[in-house]
């Protein structure tokens, strides 16, 4: 049977489109059991008070209040009386309708007055009574309040739909008590023909804008009397309690005869229109759902959607009448995302190490898919024990003062284990040379309290592409372990015994065909002038484009290359490339460094082979710095020298890669002629920290301004790496602050904006 193009996914569905799923539907319970405490209600109330706001509505004019309780007047007389004199006077003055709002005793002495007035009226009189709580004949429960019999009046409820916390939360009429149907006073007082059933309340008319006169205004003005002439007039009751105050947008404690008048304009004028609660309701959950099953940014872009939608679009309709009860809506997102954040926040805490609070490796495995960059892993040599001669209170200092340490130029996220390996992701060019600092790093002691403790670590890096995030793992860190054998202190996975045999074998058998088809190719970093920060030059970094694997690292396969004496034709494919990019910068008398193994430069036929071809290609020997790499391994020295001389002789320049380091030191830069020593990286991390290490690079940069040689510093990755190494008196800066590996083309383009926009001279100030 054939498979239908689409099903849905939950059976199928990954564990966290699962998880959120039941979240969705918590966040569903959630806002049902907050639905019966009116919490959506409340926020839908504030668009109704911003619309009362920016767009109040003015009454009909039609309703009139009379207020019976000014202050300090009528205390000789009680309730009931004083509405029985507002009762005359509106009828002496050719009221359309009366209103009586009936909140006074049941034992309120002028009862039999307020019964004479309303018999001897000549305006339609209308009572509405407080809904209330009792028996009667007919049920038990709610009741009409009736605290007096006046024959011939129109009785009504005055009530409306009020939630749990007070507030008035939409108009009704009928008003369902028992098996009876009564109007609303509200509905009586509007005039309005036909029974609306619950309506909301259009608070854009405002309580101070209503109509009001005073009881002892009409009593000692009589020429006041003709503002409710023709009108439909409510008589007020004193609002001696709570009950006779509730609560609207707009305000809080309010007696209820305003909430009533509000009521009766808004079905006059015609009520707002209410968006349906369901389909409000309905929608958010439905966009929620399908967003459920979306990618993480497009999940995220849509939940921002929802809630700006669910927020704003209530305020903007609001001023037009338009009432859109999104709190349902709004109340299941918030729900919804708290949860979601709860969970990220367990998840987070279950990646966290307990020691340091730094991201373990369970953390690790989750961040590798989106990895950005090569694994590295370092480990920390006897970190149990140094851990056991710690108090237990200073175990989190250390880890942390590691992790730090750890950080300094490179990635600010470091992660940990519970046994010394701490990880991250970096560039695998810039880990060479973040790396070789960390070493000098590491070899520094740590203070924690009055303790100073000595530790040191090695280095394991992922030079090769392993896609199992705990694969790729478990061999960086056994490379690190590796590591701690050597003298180095660092090792690559692809090093590691029976790694890939067969990819290793296939490298060297297409070598020849890789430069061929220039599946090799160069990459170009630049050097600046420390003094104005300008273009002097360049380094050739080579690239194997390969067309299975992609990118491959020069750590993938020089050593591979050069363990089998292969490196000549590659050596002579880079000189080739270095001098045809070197005839771009001619005008500019830039120089290119091509770095050159030191098994070579011991040759006999050494300098013909640099000359060779350089010269093949239209390079000039001036334009090309011969830069000499791993110098532990120069096989002559005093042949080495004699060649390197020839060079010199010739016009090419020559520097020393990595000085200070390993074999690179000062019986080098006796022995060998050269122009340019360059730094290590690790010499730039100590310059930060360490007042040795400026004194020896302020002196190295004496040398060799009184010998005649140039001294660059490389890995410089900061400003403060920068301003420090300037200071010092280093010359020429490589690193990243000054620019990455890049094609040619780049590097051309930083000319001619070098051109229209001539470098200043940096200072310090």
């Amino acid at each position: 049977m054939k498979r239908p193009d689409f099903a849905f996914p939950f059976a199928s569905a990954h564990r966290g489109t699962k998880t959120r799923l039941w979240q969705l539907a918590a966040a569903l319970f959630g806002m049902v059991l907050l639905q019966t405490l009116a919490v959506p209600y409340a926020i839908e109330l504030l668009p109704r008070s911003f619309a009362a706001l920016v767009d109040p509505r003015q009454p009909s004019g039609k309703i009139v209040l009379i207020d019976i309780d000014t202050p300090n007047f009528f205390s000789d007389r009680t309730v009931a009386q004083r509405q029985a004199e507002a009762v005359r006077i509106a009828s002496d003055a050719g009221a359309e309708a009366i209103f009586i709002e009936g909140r006074f005793s049941e034992n309120d002495v002028g009862i039999p007055a307020l019964a004479e007035a309303i018999a001897r009226s000549r305006s339609p009189v209308t009572i509405g009574w407080p809904p209330g709580f009792g028996t009667n004949e007919k049920s038990i429960g709610l009741r009409m309040d009736r605290r007096a019999s006046f024959p011939g009046v129109h009785e009504t409820v005055d009530a409306n739909q009020v939630s749990l916390f007070g507030f008035v939360v939409s108009g009704v009429s009928p008003y369902e008590i028992g098996e009876e149907k009564y109007d609303t006073f509200a509905f009586a007082i509007s005039g309005a023909s036909q029974q609306p059933g619950a309506f909301p309340i259009d608070y854009r008319y405002r309580t101070e804008d209503l109509p009001v006169e005073s009881l002892l205004q009409l009593e000692n003005a009589p020429d006041a009397r003709s503002s409710i002439s023709g009108k439909r007039v409510v008589i007020s009751a004193a609002a001696n309690t709570e009950d006779d105050l509730v609560l609207i947008p707009t305000k809080l404690g309010l007696p209820t005869i305003y909430v009533a008048i509000l009521a009766a304009e808004t079905l006059s004028a015609g009520p707002p229109v209410a968006v349906d609660l369901t389909a409000s309701t309905l929608l958010p959950f439905i966009v929620i759902a399908f967003a459920i099953f979306m990618r993480r940014q497009e999940r995220r872009k849509l939940y921002l959607v929802c809630g700006l939608a669910l927020f704003f679009l209530p305020y903007i309709l609001a001023p037009f009448g338009v009432i859109v009860p999104t709190g349902n809506g709004i109340v299941l997102l918030l729900l919804y995302l708290a949860f979601r954040a709860r969970a990220a926040w367990m998840e987070r805490a279950a990646g966290m190490e307990r020691l340091s609070g730094l991201p373990n490796f369970h953390a690790l495995e989750d961040d590798y898919a989106a990895r950005q960059g090569r694994l590295v892993v370092a480990k920390i040599e006897n970190y149990e024990a140094i851990l056991a001669s710690l108090e237990p209170a200073s175990h989190s200092i250390f880890v942390r003062q590691i992790g730090q340490r750890l950080s300094i130029g490179g990635s600010n996220r470091i992660y940990t284990d519970t046994t010394g390996h701490f990880a991250w992701f970096d560039d695998l060019e810039h880990a060479r040379s973040h790396v070789a600092g960390l070493l000098a790093l590491t070899n520094s002691p740590i203070r924690i309290g009055d303790r100073t403790l000595d530790f040191s670590a090695s280095f394991g890096l992922l030079d090769c592409e392993i896609g199992k995030a705990r694969q790729a793992i478990s061999a960086t860190v056994v490379a690190a372990e590796q590591a701690a054998t050597r003298r180095t202190q660092i090792a690559f996975v692809s090093e590691q015994d029976g790694f890939d045999a067969n990819w290793q074998l296939s490298l060297l058998a297409s070598l020849d065909a890789a430069i061929k088809r220039e599946q090799i190719y160069l990459l170009y970093q630049p050097q600046r002038s420390f003094a104005d920060g300008s273009l002097v030059g360049c380094e050739a970094l080579v690239r194997w484009r390969h067309p299975e694997r992609g990118v491959i690292s020069p750590s993938q396969f020089i050593p591979q290359i050069e363990r089998a004496g292969r490196l000549k034709p590659l050596t002579a494919h880079t000189l080739r490339l270095a001098a045809r990019a070197s005839r771009s910068f001619e005008r500019e008398g830039l120089r290119i460094s091509v770095n050159v193994s030191a098994t070579m430069i011991a040759d006999d036929d050494f300098p013909a082979f640099i000359e060779e071809n350089v010269l093949a290609s239209g390079g000039r020997p001036e334009a090309i710095t011969i830069e000499v790499t791993e110098t532990a391994k120069i096989p002559d020295l005093d042949r080495a020298a004699n060649n390197l001389g020839k060079l010199q002789s010739r016009g090419f320049h020559i520097a020393l890669d990595d000085f200070g380091t390993g074999e690179a030191n000062l019986s080098l830069l006796v022995a060998l002629p050269c122009d340019e020593l360059k730094i290590d990286r690790s010499f730039v991390v100590l310059a930060q920290h360490s007042d040795r290490a400026r004194m020896v690079i302020g002196a190295l940069a004496q040398t060799t301004n009184r010998s005649g040689m140039r001294l660059v510093a490389e890995g410089i990755e900061t400003e403060d790496d920068r301003v420090i190494l300037s200071e010092l008196g280093c010359e020429i800066g490589q690193g990243y602050f000054f620019g990455r590996p890049q094609p040619l083309v780049s590097v051309l383009e930083m000319l001619d904006q070098q051109a229209e926009t001539p470098p200043e001279k940096l200072t310090l100030y």
